[in-house]
């Protein structure tokens, strides 16, 4: 699945990424993983 939030990197700096995540039946989301900045804020 896919979507997009806003993320703050350990460096401190906050931008708006798409970010795919995998989920397990019965559990929810698993796995985050950031495919692509849209913009820095």
């Amino acid at each position: 699945m896919k979507g997009i939030a806003t993320i703050r990197f350990v460096n401190g700096e906050t931008c708006e990424a798409e970010v795919h995540w995998y989920e397990a039946h019965g559990i929810g989301r698993r796995d985050f993983k950031i495919k692509r900045v849209k913009r820095v804020l």
